[in-house]
């Protein structure tokens, strides 16, 4: 049994206020939930979360367009991580910081009732590379037995002329114990082979934001950084509007 993945706003009087640093009161922002409705098979909203008015004015209202759980806000939401709330604070307002545990709570709780998803292979737009299964390999130690040699004793021959001493018997050097000269060429291993078998690929664009810059994915906003060796770590989700990053909003990904 599936459930609708529409991101919705809980009712007004749990939203919180911004403040500014002279303590005065600023905007509303409300905090968002996974709407909880079932869905027939192949579908991923309810019905209700499909049809969506544009600039609604009721943000708790279904009709209310919040965009999809762990991708990007529409323009008309004003929930906590929303481009709304982004312009908020590079007007120099901010939740305090009990409203911010309290909505970073939400989102998370949001993301974590989400289906789990593939695990995304990113790709740059201007490479093309083909995926190939990888398994890792797997073998027997080369056996190399140790060769050894038994010291033996050779006895000096007697004198003919004169008999003045006794035999003596002396002890010729040992033949040296031989060294092993042949290393392992494999370690054998119980591990189980990894085999990469399912990939969903990202198309991402290069992008510059405040003097730095990183890989795009427009689909959902994520940025991500850039490596020696191609796409780096995810670093947080691009507001086109403030042209700022929201290092705080948690990769849908991880999970």
């Amino acid at each position: 049994m599936s459930t609708c993945i529409s991101r919705r706003a809980h009712p007004d009087r749990t939203t919180f206020r911004l403040i500014n640093e002279k303590g005065e009161i600023g905007k509303h922002i409300w905090i968002e939930f996974k709407c909880p409705n079932v869905v027939s098979d192949g579908l991923t909203i309810c019905a209700s979360c499909s049809y969506k008015l544009p600039k609604f004015k009721y943000q708790s209202n279904q009709k209310c367009d919040h965009g999809l759980v762990g991708g990007p806000y529409s323009p008309d939401s004003k929930l906590y991580g929303s481009p709304y709330y982004m312009k908020e604070l590079k007007a120099g307002w901010k939740p305090t910081e009990e409203d911010e545990l309290r909505a970073k709570a939400a989102v998370d709780k949001a993301c974590s009732s989400m289906p789990r998803k593939k695990v995304p292979v990113v790709q740059d737009v201007d490479q093309v590379s083909s995926s190939k299964s990888v398994a890792q390999p797997v073998a027997s130690p080369v056996a190399s037995p140790v060769a050894s040699s038994v010291a033996k004793l050779a006895p000096i021959k007697k004198p003919r002329k004169p008999r003045t001493k006794k035999s003596d018997v002396i002890l010729t050097n040992p033949t040296p114990v031989l060294q092993n000269s042949l290393e392992p060429k494999f370690i054998e291993t119980i591990a189980t082979p990894i085999t990469i078998s399912d990939f969903v690929v990202v198309k991402v664009k290069k992008l510059e934001c405040q003097g730095n810059h990183y890989y795009y994915d427009e689909s959902s906003g994520k940025l991500y950084g850039i490596a020696s060796d191609g796409v780096g770590p995810y670093k947080g989700r691009y507001d086109k509007e403030s042209e700022t990053i929201d290092t705080t909003f948690p990769d849908s990904d991880c999970e």
